[in-house]
């Protein structure tokens, strides 16, 4: 949805820093920031970049099981069900580290 209606607003040269210190370290600008704030979110702080590369071993290690996979049924050497249990695990597992770190926590009043 496209933001259509300008809001002023008067702060202290404190409260300015704070807003713009608080969206900075979520990675988005103050408009947005104070919007996912008034639709009831909380945004979290970006993750280090450790966070990104520990996600990108994560994903890598599921891609190489999908390979070994792929190889293992066409030899017939796999417990297709046990496989695709693994792998549905990982990809959830992955999901949730995801969501834990990035998504902004929902308030509970709206």
């Amino acid at each position: 949805m496209q933001s259509k209606r300008l809001f002023n607003v008067r702060l202290t040269d404190h409260e300015y820093e704070r807003l713009e210190r608080k969206a900075r370290d979520c990675n988005l600008s103050m408009s947005s920031y104070v919007r996912q704030i008034i639709n009831g979110y909380h945004p979290k702080e970006a993750p280090s970049m450790d966070f990104y590369h520990m996600m990108r071993e994560l994903k890598q290690i599921g891609n190489n099981l999908n390979q070994l996979a792929y190889v293992a049924n066409n030899t017939g050497l796999i417990d297709e069900d046990e496989y695709h249990a693994l792998a549905a695990l990982v990809r959830r597992k992955i999901r949730q580290i995801e969501k834990e770190v990035l998504d902004p926590e929902r308030d509970g009043d709206h």
